[in-house]
């Protein structure tokens, strides 16, 4: 297997799209996946679906490519892709400082951070700044490596606020927690609680969004260090077609996701 992958990376690099397939060579796009993130990723016995990966896939197609799924923790993906040893993670936040190592192609997605948790336990009327003065929930679970935006990191600094947050390394670790009453809320994406209850996860009917957090357009970051600019662009492009053509409605339409519409590509290469 690693192998195969050296010698995608060997076939893949430096090289366009184009003159690979006239070549008769094989093109692979290695996507990181580590855990469900459903209705993102889902994980099916050795299989890997979801809308996520199914935009993916009709990209990668477009271009002459096959996807293939590197399993890796967030945190490892990102030096992994920094070190041209993997081509794109999604879910990218766009940052300045991440514009050195990742051209971001999409947005695919926008994210919506809301806390979550039972409502009758929880005061009705609560915001992040509270959390950090004069209201104490005991544990909220966030994800290993999340970025939550500006202002819960400035925010999470504080000892009212850092000493209520839990780092917890999957999303289904989170729910788990949260069902054994082990922590009291947690920060999720509102698009991963609606799959929840749409899919009866246990006791998923009695957690509800409580206050947004943070919402944010996340990106396809394709590694700079893996892939030319000429095939980078060569996305792009690509990526416009198919949203102009309604090759991508289709897909967010399967999995129920009905604000496609404010996703106009924004390339930021």
């Amino acid at each position: 297997m690693l192998t195969s992958r050296l010698l995608s990376l060997l076939l893949f690099s430096g090289l366009s799209f184009a003159s690979l397939a006239d070549n008769g060579q094989a093109c692979a796009i290695r996507m990181s996946v580590e855990s469900d993130f459903p209705p993102h990723l889902i994980q099916q016995n050795s299989q890997w679906t979801g809308l996520s990966v199914e935009l993916m896939q009709r990209l990668a197609q477009e271009v002459n490519c096959q996807l293939e799924f590197v399993h890796s923790p967030w945190l490892r993906s990102l030096q992994l892709s920094e070190d041209g040893k993997l081509d794109v993670l999604t879910h990218l936040s766009y940052t300045e400082q991440r514009k050195a190592q990742f051209a971001f192609i999409g947005p695919h997605h926008l994210e919506s951070i809301y806390l979550v948790g039972d409502p009758t336990k929880i005061p009705a009327t609560l915001n992040l700044v509270q959390l950090t003065k004069d209201t104490d929930l005991g544990a909220i679970a966030v994800l290993h490596g999340a970025y939550y935006g500006e202002e819960f990191a400035r925010l999470s600094q504080q000892p009212g606020l850092s000493r209520q947050l839990v780092t917890i390394s999957s999303i289904q670790d989170k729910l788990a927690l949260l069902r054994a009453g082990r922590i009291t809320a947690i920060l999720e994406d509102i698009s991963v609680l609606h799959y929840w209850q749409q899919h009866q996860y246990p006791d998923a009917d009695k957690y509800q969004p409580l206050f947004k957090v943070y919402e944010s357009k996340v990106y396809f970051g394709f590694s700079k260090a893996s892939l030319s600019a000429e095939q980078i662009s060569a996305l792009a492009q690509a990526w416009q077609r198919l949203y102009q053509q309604g090759k991508l409605a289709r897909v967010y339409e399967k999995y129920q996701i009905t604000n496609y519409g404010d996703l106009t590509p924004e390339p930021i290469l």
